[in-house]
């Protein structure tokens, strides 16, 4: 459910990437930084399993988090892993980060998209020419020729693949029963590689007599995946979505479907069953048979993943593509789907329109009615009740009392993880004296690849809210996540922070950009102008000077050098910013000294810098900045140099110029957020022309926006 009314896969791409056919919404947003989401946002994942994440990770973190007495994720690579993972994630990253594929692929993914027969074509040579080779009952020369056809058959699935002629060779010059056979089987490669199904099953079924036992079972399963093929020809429009069904041969359905149970039955065990079951789901998808296709999933999710033959990630990718949008709760019986159903509903607003797993709203009643579907998992249903009283019904002390304090363990699972998290959560809600202390415990058995991360946030936002983010910089401080520490810097720090930071040695370069750029910021922008002459003395001498500060988040740290060589080709004399800071030291009322700060702000491009467009009010960095002061506005000194009885001729002109230049050239004020009407800026203009023709910004404006 990452991206939602989408519901048909894009055949190409799920050949070629089982996790990107529903990977569009992945790209284009940007992270939340916040635990105890209720809103989706596709890039915002966290290793906690709670309603705002997407399906795909809930559902991830339940599968591998199965056998919960170890901790999940485990990789050896945890230094690497915690690099990447270093920020609430996409699918993408998610999944790649804490649970990477294995290194040798299975034949599960037939599943995800069967979309190209001759991706199959490297595995099934591997196998031809091993069973080849341990059967002495052919020729040198026939081993050689019909191992050199196989390899030289390179099929593109348009009917033109090169190799075939060589087949045909091969088969003819074939003489010993054995070596016809493996004939046989190539003649059946070629021609279903080719498209040619029909020519293709005729080879296969004839394998069925034949002494070799490998090439019995692989015509058999063969046989299955021809009747896929049939199946899947004109199942898919010209855009690569599945058909409706009944546009569909349904009756193509049951025979694959047969042929596979076929091949299962006589080998529940065999080489290729991983992949008939896969493909067999792939045949339930397709023919619109969710009943099959539940039983099949509800099975597979009970089952530790080196038994069912296809990873937790791919089986997350597969389940929410191709079954939960279009299940109703009811209909659910596996508590690890119910549980990541139940989340889904859990988000904010209740209802996911036009999806049947989400279309109604879950209620404490219903939740409460799933609790026989969760026997021996009682530690996951009271996680779920927990998280809709703390999500839904907003009654964070009724969490305290259904999951226990379990702060101090060594490790933790997935789920248990994720119930202190929610615990951690409440606590902090109540405004729990202890609220902090239980993050310290807790994070001593986080894991570092994916845990960390989750409490280093919450330790960050109970800091932000409790008015203290400087304890996140104390020497002992557990949090060391780069973004998280500059967010503060950003948004939360005071003036002391700042400059503690700001010169402090053992904090990383970044760390101190960020912390002496914004320091000066709020120094000029919040009156701070007697600390503005020794905290700039702190910018480094090789500082360098950027036409693009940087973003809130991400980018490198912004040079401060832009305070000490600031763009100065100002149609109005000012002397440099030293000097007009050390005016407004001594008269913050000076009307020099106020224009002059003004084309500092100007001609730098900082009317709206992003040190003031803070996060959302529910993310780290969205409590208010610390920084004492009101923030500069150049059209409220503009204003008031207009009406100043004291400001001569030439400051009073340049200022209604600048106060109309305001809302050039779009009419929207690029000043500060006020509202002014085109009454207003028309009057300013009016004025300018009329009380001050001769003076050069008279003469220069056209237009009043």
């Amino acid at each position: 459910m990452a991206r939602r009314g989408v519901w048909f896969f894009v055949l190409i791409v799920a050949v070629l990437s089982p996790i990107a056919a529903r990977a569009s919404s992945d790209g284009d947003c940007k992270p939340s930084w916040k635990i105890a989401g209720t809103g989706s946002n596709t890039c915002s994942n966290l290793a906690v399993l709670q309603p705002g994440n997407d399906t795909r990770a809930n559902l991830l973190l339940l599968l591998a988090g199965q056998d919960d007495a170890q901790p999940a994720p485990v990789r050896s690579d945890e230094e690497e892993a915690s690099k990447v993972l270093a920020e609430p994630s996409d699918w993408a990253t998610f999944r790649s980060a804490l649970y990477p594929p294995p290194s040798t692929g299975g034949n599960g993914l037939y599943a995800a998209g069967e979309g190209s027969r001759c991706r199959s074509n490297d595995a099934g040579t591997a196998d031809f020419v091993m069973a080849l080779r341990a059967e002495q009952g052919v020729t040198s020369a026939e081993r050689d020729e019909l191992i050199a056809a196989r390899q030289g058959l390179r099929p593109d699935c348009s009917g033109a693949g090169a190799g075939r002629e060589a087949v045909s060779a091969a088969a003819e010059h074939a003489q010993s029963p054995l070596a016809k056979d493996f004939a046989a089987y190539l003649s059946g490669a070629a021609a279903f590689y080719a498209g040619d199904f029909d020519a293709a099953a005729r080879h296969f079924a004839a394998l069925s007599r034949s002494t070799q036992p490998w090439l019995r079972e692989s015509g058999r399963y063969l046989l299955g995946r021809v009747e896929v093929n049939h199946l899947q020809a004109g199942a898919f429009d010209e855009y690569g979505n599945l058909r409706e069904v009944p546009q569909r041969d349904t009756g193509k359905a049951t025979e694959a479907e047969t042929g596979l149970q076929d091949y299962l039955t006589a080998y529940p065990n065999g080489r290729y069953a991983t992949s008939a079951r896969g493909l067999l789901r792939r045949v339930y998808w397709m023919s619109g048979a969710n009943a099959k296709l539940l039983a099949e999933y509800e099975r597979l999710v009970e089952q530790k993943a080196s038994e069912r033959g296809i990873s937790d990630a791919d089986l997350a990718q597969e389940l929410d593509s191709k079954l939960l949008p279009l299940l109703g709760a009811e209909q659910v019986r596996s508590p690890v789907l119910l549980a990541t159903l139940d989340l889904v509903r859990m988000r904010k607003g209740g209802t996911l329109s036009g999806e049947a797993c989400c279309s109604k709203a879950l209620t404490l009643e219903e939740l409460n009615g799933q609790r026989e579907f969760f026997a021996g998992k009682t530690d996951l249903f009271d996680y779920l009740v927990a998280s809709y009283q703390f999500h839904v019904a907003r009654q964070p002390r009724a969490v305290l009392g259904l999951l226990p304090d379990r702060a101090q363990q060594k490790s933790y699972g997935n789920l248990e993880f994720s119930r202190q998290v929610l615990r951690g959560l409440a606590l902090d809600s109540v405004k729990d004296r202890n609220a902090r202390g239980f993050w310290l415990d807790l994070i001593q058995g986080a894991s570092p690849v994916s845990q960390r991360l989750v409490i280093e946030l919450a330790l960050a936002l109970h800091d932000e809210r409790a008015g203290t983010p400087e304890h996140i910089f104390e020497p002992a401080s557990p949090v060391r996540n780069e973004t998280i520490r500059q967010t503060l810097l950003r948004y939360s720090a005071g003036p002391q922070l700042l400059r503690r930071q700001a010169g402090d040695a053992a904090a990383s370069p970044a760390e101190r950009a960020t912390a002496l750029y914004t320091l000066l910021y709020r120094d000029l922008t919040r009156g701070a102008y007697k600390a503005f002459p020794g905290d700039v003395a702190l910018v480094p001498a090789d500082a360098k000077v950027e036409t693009d500060p940087g973003d809130a988040r991400g980018d490198d740290p912004p040079s401060s050098d832009l305070f000490v060589k600031p763009q100065t080709a100002s149609d109005f004399t000012c002397p440099d910013l030293k000097s007009s800071v050390a005016t407004l030291s001594a008269n913050q009322r000076d009307i020099t000294g106020r224009l002059c700060l003004g084309e500092f702000i100007r001609l730098n491009d900082l009317d709206r810098a992003f040190l003031d467009t803070p996060p959302a009010k529910d993310e780290l960095g969205g409590k208010g900045v610390q920084f004492p002061g009101r923030k500069f506005s150049r059209l409220d000194t503009y204003r008031t140099v207009i009406g100043a009885a004291g400001a001569t001729s030439d400051q009073k002109a340049y200022a209604l110029y600048r106060a109309v230049w305001c809302f050039a050239p779009t009419g929207k004020n690029g000043c500060d957020d006020s509202e002014v009407p085109a009454a207003q800026r028309k009057a300013w203009f009016k004025a300018l022309k009329r009380d001050y023709p001769q003076s050069r910004w008279a003469q220069s404006l056209e237009y009043y926006w």
